[in-house]
């Protein structure tokens, strides 16, 4: 941590309003989380080098829920393990054990008419 920063440096930063006004400026990358022009579409690219080889996979996901894309930002690791910037403290080793949690955790999300 900057020694600079002060206790009431780190509260102010962390109001409720300053904080969410800081994170509605950042502008997501390019490709991320729907931001490509394929709103349920998210991708990973890993890469390794084995035995002089240079090694390069990319795993995308196209997903809907009720036929609507749903932008769930999933992410594959080295071992086949999945993630998402929506319950960022879980891993899976199934997109659509993924996709299952995302509707029991935010069902409003999901709701007809939305």
């Amino acid at each position: 941590m900057d020694p600079s920063l002060t206790p009431a440096d780190l509260a102010a930063a962390a109001d409720p309003h300053t904080f969410g006004t800081y994170l509605a400026g950042i502008a997501p990358s390019p490709g991320h989380m729907g931001t490509d022009h394929h709103p349920g579409r998210s991708s990973s690219v890993r890469t390794a080098e084995y035995e002089g080889h240079r090694i390069r996979i990319v795993t995308t996901y196209d997903i809907t829920v009720d036929d609507h894309p749903l932008p769930a930002g999933l992410d594959v690791d080295d071992d086949g393990v999945l993630s998402c910037h929506g319950l960022p403290a879980y891993q899976f080793y199934s997109a659509v054990d993924t996709v299952k949690a995302l509707i029991r955790h935010f069902p409003g999300r999901f709701r007809e008419g939305r």
